[in-house]
């Protein structure tokens, strides 16, 4: 049997109330952190700068790297450190968007060192585990 010095944690001396409001004080903090986090994502996406594009061999639709524009700041900073540096859409000729990594986070997309590209009759995009892509019939 181990023998243990430490005194182990726990939260008796609390009362339920202060429980609870440490609870509801955290949880806030999370839906704080987590709005301030997606709404500066939202911002980078919708001043992303075109990088790149390659059309389908057919000409019906094209696929467009752009690299987000996070801004300045300690917080733009921080978000841009845990985001990617490139994302993806696809678009057939009408303009309609028919994919996108934009909103993909178990992917690290790395469009800025290699395009995305057409082949086989797929949209591939480079990824930092190789490559990924879409197989979008209305394009062949």
């Amino acid at each position: 049997m181990a023998y243990n010095a430490g005194i182990p944690f726990s939260m008796s001396f609390m009362s339920p109330i202060l429980k609870k409001s440490l609870l509801i004080v955290a949880g806030l903090l999370l839906a704080m952190l987590m709005a301030v986090w997606l709404s500066v994502k939202i911002n980078a996406a919708e001043h992303a700068k075109l990088y790149a594009q390659a059309w389908s061999p057919s000409g019906k639709c094209v696929i467009n790297t752009y690299a987000p524009a996070y801004g300045s700041g300690t917080v733009s900073n921080i978000v841009r450190s845990l985001s990617t540096q490139s994302f993806f859409r696809v678009y057939d000729k009408q303009g309609d968007m028919l994919e996108s990594t934009e909103w993909v986070l178990d992917l690290h997309e790395d469009g800025l060192q290699d395009f995305a590209r057409w082949g086989n009759e797929r949209a591939i995009y480079p990824t930092d585990m190789g490559y990924e892509g879409w197989t979008l019939p209305q394009c062949a």
